[in-house]
């Protein structure tokens, strides 16, 4: 029995493992947000704080947008209406995240502080490598869970 085969823990499915992703960005960022609120200057805990969390819901809110236009067309409709859904997510995603750090930037105080951008972006890429490292991290997780489910 492969892995993927589990009756336990059976391989989601390209919708649902999009959304578990975009769920783990949402948690990943309000985590990493924590984190620069714990271990950052008592001076500017909370801009960085707020830097960081900035930057993960960016990219997490856009990632959203992807997976619910990407993954509208039920299976088996045309190649064309598949792919034409999948370019429509991606220009929206790239219209939020471009959007959300215009307004960011215009808006708010906070980044016009170079060091609050700074972290800023590096959360935005951070939060985006989950969905590189989300697959790998769940895949062993469920293998240690079938291992232990054999014991």
């Amino acid at each position: 029995m492969t892995l993927g085969q589990h009756s336990l823990h059976p391989e989601p499915t390209g919708r649902v493992f999009a959304l578990q992703i975009v769920i783990a960005q949402f948690v990943f960022s309000g985590s990493l947000g924590l984190l620069g609120w714990l271990f950052s200057n008592q001076q500017f805990k909370n801009q960085i704080a707020t830097a960081i969390l900035c930057g993960g819901l960016i990219c997490a809110l856009a990632n959203l947008w992807l997976v619910v236009v990407a993954f509208r067309p039920a299976l088996g409709k045309p190649a064309g209406e598949i792919l034409a859904a999948f370019y429509l997510g991606e220009a929206g995603k790239f219209f939020i995240t471009a959007s959300l750090f215009f307004i960011a930037f215009k808006r708010l105080e906070l980044f016009k502080v170079p060091g609050n951008a700074f972290f800023m972006f590096a959360a935005f890429l951070t939060v985006q490598s989950t969905v590189w490292i989300y697959p790998l991290v769940r895949r062993k997780f469920v293998a240690t869970l079938a291992k232990i489910n054999h014991l």
